[in-house]
């Protein structure tokens, strides 16, 4: 887990760099927070929002960054059904048609497998942060991502709506 450092004098509290993807609490970056908060917005009281509610024009800066699940059933498997621009551009290639984890190392597809898989059954949010662990090239550059379930019947999760940030880091 990421430990907190303590600040110098009169300086706010900031997390302390994570080297390897981890579980965290809630997006720590702006525009996955609101993602978040627009999400949330969409709750029909107890029910999930549904890939109809989910209207991209709201958030048009992360659509670059949008990964859309297929769920056949909760527990899997998971099928890849748009990936956005710039998660594209980032790894090198389009994974849509895909299964989930298909262009990751076994160790990082699994782990994928077990997000997605709480995801759809626990029918809540999963929040990541980390180490482009599953790129080799590129397993120095940071990553943060939100997994959100969306159910077209307001409880069996079928879609996961991912969005993922890569913000620049010096190598």
């Amino acid at each position: 887990m990421a430990r907190e450092r303590k600040p110098p004098a009169g300086a706010g509290a900031e997390p302390e760099e994570i080297t390897e993807a981890v579980f965290i609490d809630a997006p720590r970056d702006p525009e996955l927070q609101a993602f978040v908060a627009y999400w949330q917005s969409l709750h029909r009281g107890d029910a999930l929002p549904s890939r109809a509610d989910f209207d991209p024009v709201k958030v048009p800066k992360l659509l670059p960054n949008i990964i859309l699940y297929n769920v056949e059933k909760p527990g899997g498997p998971y099928t890849i059904r748009l990936v956005g621009e710039e998660v594209q551009q980032f790894v090198g290639q389009n994974a849509t048609g895909r299964r989930a984890g298909a262009i990751m190392n076994t160790r990082a597809a699994a782990m994928m497998n077990r997000i997605l898989d709480a995801v759809s059954i626990e029918r809540t949010p999963r929040y990541r942060a980390g180490k482009t662990h599953w790129l080799d090239a590129k397993n120095f550059r940071e990553f943060e991502a939100c997994f959100l379930p969306l159910a077209a019947d307001g409880k069996t999760v079928n879609i996961i709506l991912c969005a993922v940030k890569f913000p620049e880091t010096a190598r």
